[in-house]
């Protein structure tokens, strides 16, 4: 801003008036303001590299969704931790990994090596937010594992149990899904959710 001052003449006499300048500048067309305040989402789709795996499910929002761990874990191992607990994992649909994988932990004890602990103690690409997917979840897996590569035509374990002694597995050679006794050491493939 400029203060500016003027003399002006009236009727003989003579004025100074005070006058401040004021620069405005142009605005935004409203579009672009809309543009610029627009959430950004980022277009997901399955079989893209995101979050520290490969996505291999995306939810009806197109927001959300599934991403496997790009390899299996390295060892095969057991479901149970060399003892038989009925831990209450019995969710098998979507989202319902991260929950079995956390009932199973807190049966299990936060020691040993066995399938939802080395799915949780996973931390590939940073996270640390990776469960031992659901007998849904895994079977959705199965159906895309050509997309997201490197599975073994062998069992592999889900976080849902049956009852103390046993789990659900699903063979990827032909995608079979059945109960199989918790002390089976079978291969792993750590998911999470987005």
């Amino acid at each position: 801003m400029k203060n500016l001052m003027k003399v002006l003449p009236v009727m003989g006499l003579f004025f100074t008036v005070a006058c401040t300048k004021t620069t405005v500048t142009p605005t935004a067309p409203a579009a672009s303001l809309l543009e610029m305040n627009a959430k950004t989402v980022p277009a997901f789709s399955i079989g893209i590299e995101y979050g520290g795996g490969i996505i291999f499910f995306i939810d009806s929002t197109g927001e959300h969704g599934l991403i496997a761990a790009p390899k299996d874990m390295d060892t095969i191992v057991s479901w149970y931790n060399q003892v038989y607990w009925f831990a209450r994992a019995r969710g098998t649909g979507i989202g319902k990994g991260a929950t079995n994988t956390q009932k199973i932990i807190s049966a299990l004890g936060d020691s040993g090596v066995y399938a939802a602990k080395i799915c949780a103690d996973y931390s590939g690409g940073g996270y640390t937010d990776w469960f031992l997917p659901s007998k849904g979840e895994l079977n959705l897996l199965y159906k895309r594992k050509e997309i997201v590569g490197g599975f073994i035509s062998g069992y592999y374990w889900s976080s849902t149990e049956a009852d103390y002694k046993y789990a659900w597995s699903q063979y990827f050679g032909f995608g079979y899904q059945g109960l199989n006794d918790k002390k089976f050491a079978f291969f792993v493939r750590a998911v999470r959710a987005f």
